[in-house]
């Protein structure tokens, strides 16, 4: 009997620090992660419509290569306003935070799950290839401090099936080519439309808190090609 009692508690114990171990490495908060406080969501970031679209809307109409270059700052000011959490099943992800780090970025934000609140974090390297394609590699997803890439990109590809039939979105849109570079690694054409004119990102520096980016007008690329 006593031999039994011994298991017992011996059970009981081992079950009781795994279940430590697994909150302590599940609920772990980076260090680094403070995402910025805005007291006014309604209003536009300051830094998007005084700096950063300006920026991009002026260079756009000088008609060659020009470079805009982001601060982690600006960046986390942008994304602070953003209203909406971001739901994926019975997940919810609120308050996110950019780090700006060489060659690679940091995302971070709150899993909000009953009852506790996780933190997850996920490393993103993009890339412009010899096709002059960006790659949006996704090195690391981390919740706390466990690695969940793989099942991170496989709930992501079923969540991506599901946002397509449910939005109605093509499979060539921007926003979803985006999401198969996140999710498969598949190259897509960085290029957007910045009031009436077309730009593409050609070049991509990413640096301590500063991201460097050389876009180029598409009428600019065109005349270069028959120039050839």
């Amino acid at each position: 009997m006593k031999k039994v009692k011994k298991i017992f508690w011996f059970a009981l114990l081992f079950i009781l620090t795994v279940l430590v171990a697994a909150l302590v490495l599940f609920a772990h908060k980076p260090g680094r992660y403070a995402p910025v406080k805005v007291t006014d969501v309604n209003q536009v970031s300051p830094y998007l419509t005084r700096q950063l679209l300006p920026a991009v809307y002026n260079g756009a109409q000088i008609g060659r290569p020009f470079e805009v270059v982001i601060t982690q700052q600006g960046l986390n000011d942008i994304i602070a306003r953003f209203r909406e959490p971001v739901k994926l099943d019975n997940l919810t992800l609120t308050d996110p935070q950019v780090l700006l780090l060489p060659n690679q970025i940091i995302l971070m934000a709150t899993v909000k799950t009953s009852p506790l609140d996780l933190f997850t974090t996920v490393e993103l390297k993009p890339e412009i290839n010899q096709n002059g394609l960006m790659i949006l590699h996704v090195k690391n997803i981390s919740l706390g401090l466990v690695n969940i890439t793989h099942i991170a990109i496989s709930a992501g590809n079923k969540a991506y099936s599901n946002w397509l039939s449910s939005t109605g979105n093509e499979p060539n849109d921007i926003a979803a080519q985006i999401c198969r570079s996140l999710l498969n690694n598949e190259p897509f054409e960085p290029a957007f439309e910045i009031g009436d004119r077309k730009v593409r990102v050609s070049k991509i520096n990413i640096a301590n808190e500063t991201m460097t980016i050389q876009l180029t007008p598409i009428t600019e690329q065109i005349q270069h090609l028959e120039r050839l």
